[in-house]
């Protein structure tokens, strides 16, 4: 393969790997804040209780769509939004 091609695959896998990891990571930051979540699709797809409704968050990309409508991206800004209806 042409070294496009190399590239491209290596940085296909650094992204595979940076994802799975923050899947792992991101579950771990909910479980030490004690907010109570489902997992779902092995972990791709989590459904965590919010103040107000329940919250879809992919760890993956870090995206997060509460159920009422606010977004954002990040655990600790999902941590963040949960805490402070608390």
């Amino acid at each position: 393969m042409g070294d496009m091609g190399d590239l491209y695959n290596e940085m296909k896998k650094e992204g595979q790997k940076r994802r799975a990891n923050n899947r792992e990571k991101s579950s771990d930051w909910l479980v030490n804040e004690e907010i109570p979540f489902k997992s779902k699709n092995m972990g791709a797809h989590l459904i965590v209780e919010g103040f107000e409704c329940y919250i879809d968050f992919w760890p993956g990309t870090g995206r997060w769509i509460s159920r009422n409508g606010k977004r954002g991206f990040g655990v600790k800004n999902l941590i963040r939004h949960i805490k402070k209806g608390i």
